[in-house]
């Protein structure tokens, strides 16, 4: 098994915070969230030489961070105009040669419980869904709508949209938080779709349910392409344990929380 997190962007709504490191090692009371993250993959038996960071901006304050963990780095050189599905597939030659990975993405901590959920899963392709998550949105927005994407789950719990805007709240059952695996037959799948989107995009062909091309793509947009082509993703239900800090005023509700 390997653990790919996700660490590239610039996080540029966490200024001056991020003004010379990348968003990863913003401090959320007092820990940054990347060393959040690998103190709870290490308690969980995550060995560091099992993790690969996707770094990007910042790269080399990243690397000096993490330097003789043993931690592999890869660094997005495109960072500036790519997004989440181009930084995973910078880790291609690392996921080929595993039949499972664990995808985190860098802004967001959580519960060793949470981790444990994910680790616990069987299912080829599995995504942590929260069911506890419109309290936390309000409070880190006036109308969660606003800001909360669809995710809908059929009887069996498997996803059936996933990331898309909504003004109906029936229409968000869970949410995502960021946290996904996949092992063996699903990783081969997933890493096919991954290129097939690539292809498409070169060809001037719309993508699944998005305007964005294969470098702007969004994980949510590669997981629905997923649902669309047929496959089954399993949603791993959580109630909450986890935080994502995309702003400063995300900061605030975390560390408030926290204490």
């Amino acid at each position: 098994m390997k653990v790919i997190i996700l660490a590239a962007g610039q996080g540029t709504r966490l200024r001056p915070l991020t003004d010379k490191r990348p968003k990863c090692m913003v401090e959320v009371a007092g820990k940054s969230m990347i060393d959040r993250q690998l103190e709870i993959m290490g308690s969980c038996g995550i060995k560091n030489k099992d993790i690969c960071v996707v770094a990007g901006y910042c790269s080399d304050v990243l690397k000096n961070a993490l330097g003789g963990t043993e931690i592999q780095i890869i660094v997005n050189e495109e960072f500036e105009s790519t997004n989440m599905v181009y930084s995973l597939m910078c880790a291609m030659d690392v996921m080929r040669q595993e039949e499972d990975i664990i995808i985190s993405y860098g802004d967001i901590i959580y519960e060793k419980q949470v981790f444990e959920k994910i680790l616990k899963s069987v299912d080829e392709m599995s995504v942590i869904v929260d069911d506890g998550w419109y309290g936390y949105w309000h409070k880190r927005c006036e109308d969660p709508l606003e800001d909360a994407e669809t995710l809908m789950f059929d009887e069996n719990d498997f996803l059936i949209e996933i990331g898309q805007k909504t003004t109906e709240l029936k229409r968000v059952q869970s949410q995502y938080i960021g946290l996904m695996r996949f092992r063996n037959k699903g990783l081969q799948d997933m890493l096919a779709l991954s290129m097939e989107a690539k292809t498409r995009s070169g060809q001037g062909k719309p993508l699944w349910r998005t305007d964005r091309k294969y470098e702007k793509m969004y994980m949510t947009d590669l997981l629905q392409g997923l649902i669309d082509e047929g496959y089954s993703l399993r949603a791993v239900h959580i109630d909450r344990g986890w935080y994502e800090v995309d702003n400063c005023d995300d900061l605030k509700v975390v560390e408030e929380e926290i204490k």
